[in-house]
């Protein structure tokens, strides 16, 4: 009679255990060759933006967008692109001009006329 509840019960944590390994990367041989890496943006790549006040880093090109993050001021970063958005009126600006940058790992956008541009 145990035996009935038991296979099943094997069946299935062997299903769970494919499921959980299904996606994991295997260690290769030691000496073989590794695969290329992407080229990052090098500082000579680098468009650099700097806060002159702070600044939060929304999600969307709005102002009531959600905030990801801060970008404090005198602090600097590498801009990623460029878009127009929602009209403000901000750090004695006004525009429609928004930045997308990376600062502390939160990724987003920015008002333009907050983070100046440094070529």
């Amino acid at each position: 009679m145990r035996l009935k509840f038991i296979a099943p019960a094997v069946v299935s944590a062997a299903l769970v255990g494919t499921a959980f390994t299904a996606g994991t990367a295997v260690a290769g041989t030691p000496g073989a060759a590794r695969p290329a890496v992407t080229a990052k943006a090098t500082a000579a790549d680098c468009v650099s933006a700097w806060a002159q006040e702070n600044v939060k880093i929304r999600k969307e090109r709005k102002l009531n967008s959600t905030a990801v993050g801060l970008f404090t001021k005198d602090a600097k970063t590498c801009i990623q692109g460029k878009g127009t958005g929602q009209a403000y009126d901000l750090c004695n600006r006004s525009g429609n001009d928004w930045y997308k940058i990376t600062f502390r790992g939160n990724t987003g956008w920015i008002p333009a006329s907050c983070g100046m541009r440094e070529v």
